[in-house]
């Protein structure tokens, strides 16, 4: 396992607790770095998510699935937590999938680790509530943006997530905004003749 990565959640955890070094010497040994390409699913279809995930590089997508289609509903950036938040706390299968929007690499802490080390040790209680709270804050940006749709989204979802625009498809894009992926190519298109003007 890489030591920048151990040093970016540490440096990050402590932004929002700090915690002493000694603290994570039991965190550490639970983390497994993963890295994965562009389009890997990460989390299936109807299976539960037994892990969550601190994001290092990348983005991950979000996704809503009815077996045949998945939509984006969500976007994730380095310094995310990324899981299936109720198939991870209830541990019950869910129609989430995860997958990846760009090559990614990500600390996995399985979530049996995690509640022995909640039992344990009370100050990891409140950073996990503050991590909670971050989670919520950042959902609900990204689902604000969503509702600006596109024409007044897209700019906004591009500078909140940098680098996402040469990663995202069209048709991801336009779940996530609610329109079609030909609407999409019709907009982009668009912008471009009139950047060109």
């Amino acid at each position: 396992m890489e030591q920048k990565f151990i040093s970016q959640l540490i440096s990050d955890y402590d932004q929002l607790l700090k915690l002493p070094r000694e603290a994570y010497e039991m965190v550490i040994p639970n983390l497994k770095q993963v890295t994965l390409k562009r389009g890997t699913v990460i989390k299936e279809y109807g299976k539960a998510d037994v892990v969550s995930r601190y994001l290092c590089e990348g983005f991950i997508g979000s996704f809503n699935s009815n077996g045949e289609k998945i939509e984006l509903f969500s976007i994730f950036k380095p310094s995310d937590t990324v899981f299936d938040e109720v198939s991870f706390r209830t541990g019950i299968a869910s129609s989430t999938v995860l997958r990846t929007i760009s090559d990614v690499t990500f600390l996995e802490f399985p979530s049996d680790a995690e509640s022995k080390l909640l039992a344990q040790h009370s100050r990891f209680s409140l950073l996990a509530h503050r991590v909670a709270h971050r989670i919520t804050e950042r959902n609900s940006r990204v689902h604000a943006i969503a509702k600006l749709g596109l024409e007044n989204g897209y700019a906004v979802l591009m500078k909140e997530f940098f680098g996402l625009e040469r990663e995202i498809t069209n048709s991801d894009l336009g779940s996530f905004f609610g329109v079609s992926t030909r609407t999409v190519e019709r907009w982009k298109h668009d912008l471009k003749s009139k950047s060109h003007d």
